[in-house]
Order: structure tokens, then sequence, then C-alpha cells
């Protein structure tokens, strides 16, 4: 028994004199110069490495951003490239017409899909007149009811009423100013029931003014819309389809027709 005793009281008097001298050990280490240069330096490191984190995490970012933006430009080329083929389709097709009078081709609809659009040589190609004409209008209807479910297809308006200046081209729907100028210009669209359409005004890729119509149940109605605005030499002029708000047929017959028109004002 007097042994235990013995064992146990050597056991606290030594775990006493460790905890002593561990408490002397840290304090020591505190007022150990080496220390806490040691420490601040592993600080300092830490910091460094949260900002290399920062700025791999910020080249992530920027590198993704890089790949978006060149997806992008790759999609743009695409379609300017399918843009020029069409235009180019476009042209055989004004000089098969020329070559064949004999056979009346404005009764079709044409509605082109929507390209953006480049400024260069390729205007000619859809007959752009030349002459600097003082005066410029023009009016061309639908002959025909048109479906036109997609977003942003140009609506060609294929029956021409008036053409002075030969600017407007009933095959891709496009007025190409002849000269620069102050223009107005109009459209016309006829729906009917369940059909909705948002329908743009476009100069080149730009759009100028828009109008929105549902008639909803029975209704058989139209809306129209107009813009005054500043157009130069080359420029293309055209409707099209929104991008959210295209669904079902433009109605256009002896009942009511649907339209567009444009004038030189000054």
């Amino acid at each position: 028994m007097a042994w235990l005793m013995f064992i146990s009281t050597c056991i606290c008097f030594f775990f006493n004199v460790s905890i002593h001298v561990s408490a002397e050990m840290i304090e020591n280490l505190y007022d150990n110069p080496d220390f806490n240069m040691a420490m601040q330096k592993i600080e300092e490191m830490s910091m460094i490495m949260r900002k290399q984190g920062e700025h791999i995490i910020l080249l992530e970012q920027k590198t993704i951003e890089s790949q978006n933006t060149a997806k992008k430009q790759n999609d743009r080329i695409a379609q300017l490239e399918a843009r020029i083929q069409e235009l180019k389709t476009g042209c055989k097709a004004e000089e098969n017409t020329s070559e064949n009078s004999g056979k009346d081709l404005s009764s079709e609809i044409f509605v082109t899909p929507f390209r953006k659009f480049i400024r260069k040589e390729r205007l000619s190609s859809l007959q752009r007149t030349t002459q600097n004409t003082e005066t410029v209008a023009f009016f061309a209807q639908l002959s025909s009811h048109t479906h036109a479910f997609d977003a942003h297809r140009i609506i060609a308006f294929d029956k021409t009423i008036t053409n002075v200046g030969h600017a407007y081209h009933h095959y891709s729907g496009t007025f190409i100013a002849p000269r620069s100028g102050v223009y107005v210009f109009t459209w016309t669209i006829r729906l009917y029931g369940e059909s909705y359409h948002t329908t743009e005004l476009m100069v080149n890729n730009q759009i100028i003014n828009s109008v929105y119509y549902s008639p909803h149940s029975n209704v058989d109605g139209g809306v129209s819309g107009t813009a005054v605005v500043q157009v130069y030499q080359g420029d293309d002029v055209f409707v099209r389809t929104g991008a959210n708000y295209h669904f079902g047929v433009i109605r256009s017959d002896s009942v009511g027709r649907s339209s567009f028109a444009g004038w030189i004002l000054m």
C-alpha cells in the first residue's frame, strides 16, 4: 500500500513539473527573435499563396471569357458567309427572272433567313441603282399569306407596286439606298386568331423601330409601324421578325394586305 502511495506521489510530481516546463518553453519561444521571425515568414508566405490562388482563379475566368468570345466570333463569321451565299443566290434568281420575262414569278413568297450584314461590294449583287435620282420611293405587298415562325427572318414583300429609283428588291425584301438622305419607312402586318408577331424595321443590323400585335380568338386585324431615319448610300433597309415573339401566319389577301413602303424625305 505504501508503495502505491509513493508511486502516485511521484507521478503527480513529474506531471506538475512537465506542465511548468512546457509553459516556460512556450514563453521562451515567443521571447526568441528567431522563432518570431520564422512565424512572420510563415504568415507572409501564407498571404503570398492566397494572392497567387486569387490570381489563378482570375486567369481561369479570363480564359473562359476568351473562349466564349472566340466562339461568338466564329459564329458571326459563319453567319456572314451564309449571308454572302444567300445574296449570290438572290442575284442569280433576279438574273433568271429578267431572262424569263414570260414567266411570272412575282406571285411567289420568299421569307429569307436573317443574317448579319457586311457592307462592301456585294451591294452591287442586288442590282443597286447607280443613278443619283432626286426621287426615291417604293411600295410592296405580300401577294399571299406567309408562314413566319422563325426569329430574325426577313419578310420579303414580293409584289412590288411602286419602285421609283429601282432600289427595292422583292426577292430579298431589301431596300438598298441609292443615295444618302432622310427617309420615311412604314410597314403593316396583318394577323389573325392565335398568331402573334413582333416585327422590326432594320437599317443594316440596327433595329430602328418595332411593333407587336397579338389579335387572339377570332380577331383579324393589323398593326403598322413608321420611322423617319437618316440612311446612307448603300445601307440595307428591311423588315424582319423579332427575337422572342414570332408565331403564326402573316396574312395578306384581297381583304387586307401586309405591306412595306418607303420614300426619301430630304
